[in-house]
C-alpha cells in the first residue's frame, strides 16, 4: 500500500502521542474524527509519551482514522495517509447483559447500540459518542465514557443519559460498576480514580496517589477494595468504606494498562506495555509471579473462575494457561493462524473462547486443550469475544463491522449485527 507525505512535523521521544494526533488533525484540516495509533497491535493511549509507548527512532506506527483511513507514521517527520475503500466501521465492544436478554456493541465511529439477543433486533442507541461500556448486574444500567472524555451512566431500556459524572480535571479512560451495582470507579488522565454512588451521580470518594494517567479500575468480588492500573508503571489497591490506599505495587518497567482481583480477592494479576503479566499478593502487596508473554504483548488476561489459574492472550497464535501457584504454563491452545487478541473462559470454567486477527473465535476444552468449535463468519480480525453468564452464547466483536452471537453449544451463528456505517451515523448525528 502506498501513499502521499500530507503533514510534517517534528517528534521528540517525551511527546505524547496527542501531539502527532493535533499536528495531523491541524494539517488535515479536519474535526470531528478519531485517530488511534497502533504498535504492534496495540492502542496507543494518547495520553502516553512517544517513550512509553515502546516507539523506537524510525519505527513505523499505524494509525486508523474514522472515517477510516491507514496511515504511517514515523520519526523521520512524515506522515503518509492512505485511503481504502468505504467499509463498516470496526466493532470494538460486544459485551452481554448479565440477564443474557441484550447485547451492547460499540464501534469505532462512537456508535452505542443495545440489541435483542433472541430476534437480533435494534432496541435502542446510547446519546452521545461512545468508547466503552457495560452493564448493570441487574442489567437495566450501563457505564461507559465518552469522546468528550466524560464518564456517564445510560437507561439500559431507552438508551438516556441519566447521569453525568462531573469531578474529574481530565478524561475519564474507563468506568464500572461494583458488583452490586451501587457504587461506580472511574479511572481518569488526571492521576485520579473516584468513586461515586451510581443513582445519583455523586462522587464519594477521591482515590488520590499515582503521579500518572490512572488507566483501569477494577472492584474485587464483595466491593470493599478496588485495585487501580496506572502509566506511572504501579498499582495500587483501595479501600473503598476510607479512600486509603493500602498497597503499591510496584515492579513493572512501563505504564499499566490492566488489573483484575482473583475471585477470592487474594491476589491481583497486572498487565503492562513491559510485555509482562504479573501476580501480586492483596495482603502485602508482593510480586508473587511474573508470567512469560510471547513476543512481550499483553493483548488480553484473566483469572479462571475458580482463581486457580491465568489465562493469557499475547502476540502468538496460541492462547496459554498459567498455574497461579508455580507460574507454569498448565496448557497450551494451539490452531489459530494469526495472533490471537482475547480470550475468555465460560461461567463454569470448562471451555475458553479465543479471538484472533485470523477472523475467527475457537472454542477449547480447558481439561484437554482440544479446540471443540471453530466460529466461522468474520470478514476480519475479531477484537472481542464473551460468553453469556449462563455460558450458553459466545458473543464476538470485529473490524468487519459486525458484532456476532453464536451457540456455545453448536457453534452455530445466531445472530448477525450490522449497522454500524456511516451512513447511520450521519443520519444519527442529523437528527440530534
Amino acid at each position: 500500500m502506498s501513499g502521499t507525505v500530507v503533514c510534517t512535523t517534528r517528534l521528540r521521544p517525551t511527546d505524547r502521542v496527542a501531539c502527532l494526533r493535533d499536528a495531523v488533525l491541524q494539517e488535515l484540516g479536519e474535526t470531528g474524527v478519531a485517530l488511534r495509533f497502533i504498535l504492534e497491535c496495540q492502542i496507543l493511549d494518547h495520553y502516553m509519551t512517544l517513550s512509553e509507548a515502546g516507539i523506537q527512532d524510525g519505527e513505523v506506527v499505524s494509525l486508523i482514522q474514522t472515517p477510516l483511513r491507514c496511515c504511517t507514521a514515523s520519526f523521520d517527520g512524515t506522515f503518509a495517509s492512505m485511503a481504502p475503500a468505504e467499509r463498516n466501521g470496526p466493532v470494538l465492544v460486544a459485551n452481554l447483559s448479565p440477564d443474557c436478554r441484550t447485547l451492547l456493541t460499540v464501534s469505532s465511529h462512537g456508535l452505542a447500540k443495545i440489541w435483542d439477543v433472541e430476534s437480533g433486533g435494534q432496541l435502542c442507541e446510547l446519546s452521545g459518542q461512545v468508547v466503552n461500556g457495560e452493564f448493570s448486574g441487574r442489567s437495566n444500567l450501563i457505564v461507559g465514557t465518552t469522546e468528550d472524555g466524560s464518564a456517564r451512566v445510560w437507561c439500559a431500556d431507552t438508551g438516556a443519559c441519566l447521569q453525568i459524572l462531573f469531578g474529574h480535571a481530565d478524561d475519564v479512560k474507563r468506568a464500572v460498576f461494583s458488583p452490586d451495582g451501587l457504587l461506580i470507579v472511574t479511572s481518569s488522565c488526571d492521576s485520579t480514580a473516584c468513586l461515586w454512588n451510581a443513582s445519583t451521580g455523586q462522587r464519594t470518594r477521591a482515590l488520590v496517589g499515582h503521579s500518572d494517567a490512572v488507566k483501569f479500575a477494577a472492584f474485587s468480588n464483595s466491593g470493599a477494595l478496588v485495585v487501580t492500573a496506572s502509566a506511572d508503571a504501579t498499582a495500587r489497591i483501595w479501600n473503598v468504606t476510607t479512600g486509603d490506599c493500602l498497597q503499591v505495587l510496584k515492579g513493572h518497567d512501563k505504564g499499566i494498562n490492566f488489573v483484575a482481583f482473583s475471585p477470592d480477592a487474594r491476589r491481583i494479576l497486572s498487565a503492562s506495555l513491559d510485555g509482562t503479566v504479573r501476580l501480586w499478593r492483596v495482603e502485602d502487596g508482593e510480586c508473587s509471579l511474573v508470567l512469560p508473554v510471547d513476543n512481550n504483548v499483553v493483548n488480553s488476561a484473566t483469572f479462571s473462575p475458580n482463581g486457580r489459574e491465568v489465562l493469557i492472550a499475547s502476540a502468538s497464535q496460541s492462547v496459554r494457561l498459567f498455574s497461579v501457584e508455580s507460574g507454569k504454563c498448565t496448557m497450551t491452545f494451539a490452531g489459530h493462524e494469526d495472533w490471537a487478541r482475547a480470550a475468555a473462559f465460560s461461567p463454569d470454567g470448562d471451555l475458553v473462547a479465543s479471538a484472533s486477527y485470523d477472523g475467527t473465535v475457537r472454542v477449547w476444552t480447558v481439561a484437554t486443550g482440544d479446540c471443540v468449535r471453530v466460529l466461522s463468519g468474520h470478514s476480519d480480525w475479531v477484537r472481542a469475544v464473551a460468553f453469556s453468564s449462563d455460558g450458553s452464547l459466545v458473543a464476538s466483536a470485529s473490524y468487519d463491522g459486525t458484532a456476532r452471537l453464536w451457540s456455545a453449544l453448536t457453534g452455530e451463528c445466531l445472530q448477525t449485527l450490522m449497522s454500524h456505517d456511516k451512513a447511520t451515523r450521519a443520519a444519527s448525528e442529523t437528527s440530534d
